[in-house]
């Protein structure tokens, strides 16, 4: 079942991605290298959206066989994971292939640029929060647990209940070394935008569009790709917790278990509405139109 559920809301992330890319079209620039750099991100977007998605069905189905205990759920987190990783590495690729200026003159503003100087700080800090967040559930996923790892026990007097699954280290490690994984991909992926030659364009604000929507297209995967693990991981705690604690009796258990499962509920749900946010835009005063 958790599989299932993490196959669906990866179809559902995808989704909405793809009906990003295909909604509000921006008129066509009077700049030709503008149209070709955002015709080229359009379609390294599309391309990793596609290839992530590839790669996360080949990591659920060809996991489906293996006969070891909490392989299912540990395959259901690295669905995902496969995919933000993916989807990253495709972006990265296409800001290294992004056009690069043709004609007799070629103008370049010399400007120092900082992996994040170009990044939205709202989104930022989500991607802390939700990093956080994945940190402080298998910190306390993995003190909790059995020493299985995968399973959680609660006794009240001679009373004792166990559910499974639980986020121990079973499941957190390769939750974490995942997205250690996407973490080193979205480094580089921003080091290459930081460092693509500018677009050539009369329009300064223009060329600061396209570095700021390459930018926010490599940080939106990457900080829902988290959120839909932090909130995968809250979710099945939160329902162990409170499955043991409607057998053994104990409130203070049942109350955080619902806690947990709403929060990794919303956790999720925003990793997947994140999707759905656009790319920054130029200016409407601004001759060149929307990067995103």
């Amino acid at each position: 079942m958790s599989l299932l559920v993490s196959l669906i809301a990866l179809v559902l992330l995808a989704a909405a991605a793809v009906a990003v890319g295909l909604g509000r079209r921006p008129p066509p620039s009077p700049e030709a290298t503008v149209t070709a750099a955002r015709r080229h991100a359009g379609l390294g977007s599309a391309a990793a959206v596609g290839c992530g998605l590839a790669a996360a069905l080949a990591v659920g189905t060809t996991r489906l066989g293996d006969p070891s205990a909490g392989s299912l759920g540990v395959t259901a987190l690295l669905v995902p994971i496969a995919f933000g990783v993916v989807h990253t590495l495709v972006l990265g690729a296409a800001e290294l292939t992004w056009p690069r200026p043709e004609g007799p003159v070629r103008r370049a503003r010399l400007v120092r640029r900082g992996l994040l100087d170009a990044a939205p700080r709202w989104l930022l800090r989500l991607a802390v929060g939700a990093t956080g967040l994945v940190v402080l559930t298998v910190g306390v996923g993995a003190g909790l647990a059995d020493p299985d790892g995968r399973s959680y026990t609660v006794a009240a007097g001679p009373i004792e209940a166990t559910a499974s699954p639980f986020p121990g280290l079973l499941y957190g490690r390769p939750a974490v070394l995942g997205l250690l994984v996407l973490a080193a991909a979205v480094v580089a992926a921003l080091w290459v935008v930081a460092n693509r030659p500018a677009v050539a364009t009369e329009d300064a604000r223009a060329e600061s569009a396209l570095r700021r929507a390459s930018v926010h297209r490599v940080l939106r995967g990457a900080t829902a790709t988290a959120l839909v693990v932090a909130g995968g991981l809250l979710a099945v705690g939160g329902n162990a917790a409170w499955s043991v604690a409607s057998t053994t009796g104990s409130g203070t258990t049942a109350a955080g278990g619902v806690v947990a499962a709403v929060a990794g509920g919303t956790a999720l749900l925003a990793g997947l509405l994140l999707t759905a946010v656009r790319a920054p835009a130029v200016p409407v005063d601004a001759p060149a139109v929307p990067a995103g």
